[in-house]
């Protein structure tokens, strides 16, 4: 059955290629491909869980894993500087993504009101991702922004408006990338808020009509 975490996992599944098509072109050893590969395992965190949760749903498991669970499972490999010779695996998301755009027009179509929600998280998810990365090229040389770690947890203390101060840019397109990620955390909050809300109705609807 569809829902708006498959619709999420199809999005993420294509968005992973093209975080990983940029990681061919950046330095192995810098900060930014550091980062990258950061998101990297969280994505494929995503993945192997989403592999596991479709495994258990499924009556016949073993045509699921024979079909494509198989290659979901290779794609939630992550890969490390240490094991660069697999690094070949990552091609079998292509195939993941020849199957998640047929789910993804066929959930847009038939859910409408829920493909918005997912859209919203997805894109605050490449927001958060392409705001961490350009923030970390920015201020790396200038800022007290100077490697992944210190990228990773600005972006996380800015997306929730927490804002310790103990990180910040101070490039003007820093500080501009910065406001664009509050902005994308309140909108992600509001759509989760949101969502729940119109869950939560739904149910009380069908309780009432039973």
């Amino acid at each position: 059955m569809l829902s708006v975490s498959n619709l999420i996992i199809a999005l993420l599944s294509i968005f992973s290629i093209l975080l990983l098509s940029i990681s061919y072109f950046i330095p192995q050893d810098s900060e930014i491909n550091k980062l990258i590969n950061y998101y990297d395992f969280g994505l494929c965190a995503v993945f192997l869980y989403d592999f596991f949760s479709q495994l258990r749903k499924r009556k016949k498991r073993w045509r699921y894993f024979f079909t494509y669970g198989w290659l979901d499972l290779l794609s939630s490999i992550p890969i490390v500087s240490e094991f660069r010779y697999i690094r070949v695996l990552r091609i079998f998301r292509i195939f993941r993504i020849m199957k998640s755009f047929h789910l993804l027009y066929k959930f847009v179509i038939t859910h409408k009101k829920a493909s918005l929600y997912g859209f919203i998280i997805f894109v605050s998810t490449v927001i958060l991702v392409l705001s961490s990365t350009l923030v970390l090229y920015l201020e790396k040389d200038v800022g007290n922004i100077k490697t992944a770690e210190d990228a990773l947890w600005w972006s996380y203390i800015t997306i929730t408006t927490v804002g310790y101060g103990d990180y910040y840019p101070v490039t003007n397109l820093g500080k501009l990338t910065a406001s664009i990620l509050i902005l994308n955390g309140i909108a992600i909050f509001g759509a989760i808020v949101s969502y729940i809300t119109d869950r939560v109705n739904t149910i009380k609807r069908k309780s009432s009509l039973d």
